[in-house]
């Protein structure tokens, strides 16, 4: 009888545990003062898996989470604070997005360069 409560305990801690664990896991549109970022006629897209972290501009690292913090290293080295679903800091504004928007951005990239429109926003890369 011992052995099953501690092993219900355990199982119960484990599982608690996990549920503190915040994921960042998924596609964010890298917003600079409040517009998304361009970069050689494309909308900056940021992709965060397991540990890793990848840009559509050619860009990646990986990252941690740690309490409200996501610490990213490599190419790109930033800190930002976890905000609802989105993640902040002093210069970037990465807003999770659904395929659905992803997409209707980059069509509007294509759409702005065949009209040859100036890009929005500056061309300075991310991390510099």
């Amino acid at each position: 009888m011992k052995f099953f409560i501690l092993i219900t305990l355990a199982i119960y801690i484990i599982t608690m545990n996990g549920c503190d664990t915040k994921t960042v896991e998924g596609s964010y549109i890298v917003l600079k003062e409040d517009k998304p970022f361009k970069l050689d006629s494309k909308y900056v897209i940021a992709t965060f898996g397991k540990k890793n972290i990848s840009f559509n501009s050619g860009a990646s690292g990986t990252y941690e989470v740690t309490n409200n913090k996501v610490i990213v290293q490599g190419q790109v080295s930033q800190v930002f604070t976890i905000k609802g679903e989105d993640l902040v800091n002093d210069k970037w504004y990465l807003k999770k997005s659904t395929d659905k928007e992803i997409n209707l951005l980059q069509k509007r990239a294509k759409e702005e360069q065949k009209a040859n429109k100036p890009i929005i926003g500056d061309e300075t890369p991310i991390g510099y």
